[in-house]
């Protein structure tokens, strides 16, 4: 009988600590503590990402990938802090908008012009 008990939980405990670890996932938002911006997690993840798919696209060199990766990780920033930001949907979007022009013109200055343009081309 106390196996019988000790064994359900066992079993009741893996599965709880299963279920809790499922639920959370941290590091996919960026927080904010006061005025300063803490990054996600996964910053350094989607700026690994986008620095390979553009160098495997692009055919670009280990030193134009690690700038490319730096000037991602800058912009991660405030890529968060305006979709963690207050003001309505249309002011985010716009912010946005700016936040990108000034991405790519940061891009401008590492890529070759040939490999600018494939850039360019590939967003649309």
């Amino acid at each position: 009988m106390k196996k019988v008990i000790l064994w359900s939980f066992a079993v009741l405990a893996l599965i709880s600590t299963r279920l809790n670890a499922q639920t959370e996932t941290p590091g996919e938002k960026p927080i904010k503590v006061g005025h300063q911006w803490q990054m996600p997690k996964d910053a350094i993840l989607r700026s690994r990402a986008f620095a390979q798919k553009l160098q495997k696209s692009l055919n670009l060199d280990q030193s134009t990938t690690k700038k490319v990766f730096n000037a991602y990780m800058g912009n991660a920033k405030s890529v968060d802090e305006i979709r963690m930001g207050k003001g309505s949907e249309k002011e985010k979007k716009e912010a946005m908008a700016a936040n990108q022009h000034a991405f790519d013109e940061s891009l401008k200055m590492v890529l070759s012009p040939e490999q600018f343009s494939k850039y360019l081309k590939s967003k649309t």
